[in-house]
């Protein structure tokens, strides 16, 4: 599979020269249906997310529910996705115990105070048991009606930056 040649019509010099290379392929992106645009969109993000060292995630407010998604980084820590998008592994077993509560009520308060984001710093378990400091950069996402449905978030190791 080759790659689209794009060009910008708006300006002649930023007009990509004529390729003779086989292994690039023109291509019109405005005969891709949307499903497909928006695979590839996913596609990208998720490459993005996936290579830039942090792990991403989506979840519900529901304590125990599994992650709806979680980005690859999880597994520099030891873990499978799977462990989170199954509900085998919890938010909560990831927080250390003396930090759970807290970071626990911390969210709570913030969402029902009406804030739509969150940062908070906190010990977070390895499979192996091993601590590292995480900085948890957190999303309230809301319904029309205010009602939270999803925390969206980063969280990054920041253990060797303490």
């Amino acid at each position: 599979m080759g790659f689209c040649k794009f060009s910008n019509n708006d300006r002649k010099e930023d007009s990509l020269e004529e390729d003779t290379n086989p292994e690039i392929v023109e291509c019109n992106t405005e005969s891709i249906d949307m499903d497909k645009k928006m695979e590839l969109r996913i596609k990208a993000l998720e490459g993005l997310v996936n290579n830039s060292g942090m792990i991403a995630f989506l979840r519900s407010p529901k304590e125990d529910a599994p992650f709806e998604f979680i980005s690859t980084g999880i597994e520099a820590l030891g873990y499978k996705v799977e462990d989170f998008t199954s509900g085998k592994v919890t938010f909560k077993d990831l927080i250390h115990p003396d930090d759970a509560d807290r970071i626990h009520l911390e969210l709570i308060e913030n969402a029902l105070e009406g804030a739509n984001d969150l940062r908070q710093t906190y010990r977070f378990r390895t499979k192996k048991g091993h601590v590292r400091i995480v900085e948890d950069r957190t999303a309230i996402m809301r319904d029309e009606n205010g009602k939270v449905i999803y925390y969206q978030g980063v969280l990054e190791d920041i253990t060797d930056n303490q």
